[in-house]
């Protein structure tokens, strides 16, 4: 049977490592593996278990798991699962974004012996509603956060006011989807019984692919609605998706829409799809426990619904479409036209980089400036793109002055970058192009680079 593998993410002083503590106590008995990340000096503790302890802790410092190349991460999950826990507890940086983690677990060598587990995130309620108890970043980081949530915690109760749990609510009301199951606690505690899929939730619960599984399609009023559910290993053309919903914005279902929302993984990351007013409205999400939507319609048409749903099983993407060319990247425009890049263009690009030990220490080869191939492909150099890995990595959106300061990392000696150190080709942004921390500063096995 896989693992549970379990998050417990939140951000700095919400209380997850207390939260941990409450877990391992109440679980006497059970074999309970925990990996900690923190930032600090980089070490991994590769301690064994002692017999007389019921679970081992891996500290990885020096970074986030959630970042860009997690090769720790990877190799501690290796080295717990040799030792065949009963549960693994993972608790995230406070400023991590989960989501990152989520991915990195799924697309890992390790995937097909673990199990996801609900994700829990605390939040203390007074960083909702007073000032002081919150950094400057935290109100955009918490909500990223809490869209993660399966179980969504309010932590720190006996010292917060009416007012700061009154915040909390309002707080968890306006997130959709909602979270399976709302928590008031102090010091960590959450019931056992949360912390398990709920019947019909989960990885392993039986679920159509490509249906849907809740129908509401009586009418009400003059509407009729209906909503859909895919599980999370089910991926969508962005493209594909985009064109079927700008169709059904502009009228073509045959009954006026009067809401349309989905939530949906797609080959260029999750993405939240909103229709109001007629317009397409598109921005990447952090939620990750399935692809959703909901559709309401006037009742003019029955035939709405069954269009709509036609449309969207359209854009699912087989297999065979899932499979990449290792061989290149692509640069996708916002329009849908794509540049395909082989290492021959990027090896004939001016300005080339012979050696990049220079420029990023503990790194060797010969890599192509991103700026000589947008100049070369006649590409703007004016707002985001996301990057996107073999592996199924997607990045968070970065400004395209960001990103150009970057490098394509493609030979060794002479010879294509192998596997082993993320080639075919490798994107390497130096720490000093951007104030913030970027999730593509450091990306192995790149496929695409996609504006948006």
């Amino acid at each position: 049977m896989p693992i549970p593998v379990q998050i417990f993410a939140g951000f700095l002083g919400a209380g997850k490592t207390t939260a941990i503590r409450a877990q391992l106590g109440a679980r006497p008995g059970e074999r309970v593996a925990v990996i900690v990340n923190d930032f600090g000096e980089a070490s991994l503790d590769e301690s064994t278990l002692a017999e007389s302890e019921p679970f081992r802790i891996t500290n990885i410092p020096g970074g986030c798991v959630c970042c860009t190349a997690p090769e720790g991460f990877v190799d501690a999950l290796g080295a717990v699962l040799e030792e065949k826990p009963d549960r693994l507890l993972i608790e995230p940086t406070g400023l991590a974004r989960p989501q990152d983690l989520i991915d990195t677990i799924r697309r890992c060598a390790h995937a097909d012996r673990l199990e996801m587990a609900p994700v829990v995130v605390l939040v203390d309620p007074r960083s909702l509603s007073k000032p002081a108890y919150a950094a400057p970043t935290t109100p955009g980081l918490l909500r990223e956060q809490a869209q993660v949530a399966d179980v969504l915690v309010a932590n720190h109760s006996d010292l917060c006011d009416e007012s700061d749990l009154e915040a909390f609510r309002r707080f968890a009301a306006e997130l959709w989807p909602a979270p399976l199951a709302v928590h008031v606690t102090t010091q960590g505690v959450v019931p056992g019984e949360l912390l398990d899929w709920p019947e019909g939730e989960g990885s392993r619960a039986p679920r159509e692919m490509s249906g849907h599984v809740h129908d509401d399609a009586e009418s009400t009023a003059g509407y009729r609605a209906r909503s859909w559910k895919w599980s999370p290993e089910v991926v969508f053309s962005r493209q594909r998706l985009s064109r079927a919903l700008l169709r059904l914005a502009e009228g073509e279902a045959g009954a006026p829409l009067a809401r349309f929302k989905g939530i949906f993984r797609t080959e260029e990351g999750t993405s939240r799809l909103e229709i109001a007013g007629g317009t397409l409205h598109d921005r990447l999400t952090s939620y990750r426990r399935d692809s959703r939507a909901d559709a309401i319609v006037r009742a003019e048409d029955d035939g709405a619904l069954e269009r709509i749903e036609e449309w969207l099983h359209g854009a699912l993407l087989s297999e065979a479409e899932l499979r990449v060319d290792a061989n290149r990247v692509e640069v996708v425009l916002p329009d849908g036209r794509v540049h395909g890049v082989d290492l021959d263009v990027l090896r004939e690009l001016p300005d080339p980089i012979p050696d990049v030990s220079s420029r990023f220490p503990g790194r060797a080869g010969s890599a192509a400036r991103l700026s000589s191939l947008f100049a070369h492909l006649g590409l703007p150099t004016r707002g985001r793109a996301v990057v996107v890995a073999g592996d199924g990595f997607v990045s968070e959106p970065v400004e395209l002055d960001v990103l150009l300061q970057g490098v394509l990392l493609h030979s060794l000696d002479g010879e294509p970058l192998p596997a082993s150190k993320g080639g075919p080709f490798r994107l390497l942004i130096p720490a000093a192009a951007s104030a913030e921390p970027v999730s593509c500063a450091n990306v192995k096995g790149v496929a695409k680079l996609v504006l948006r």
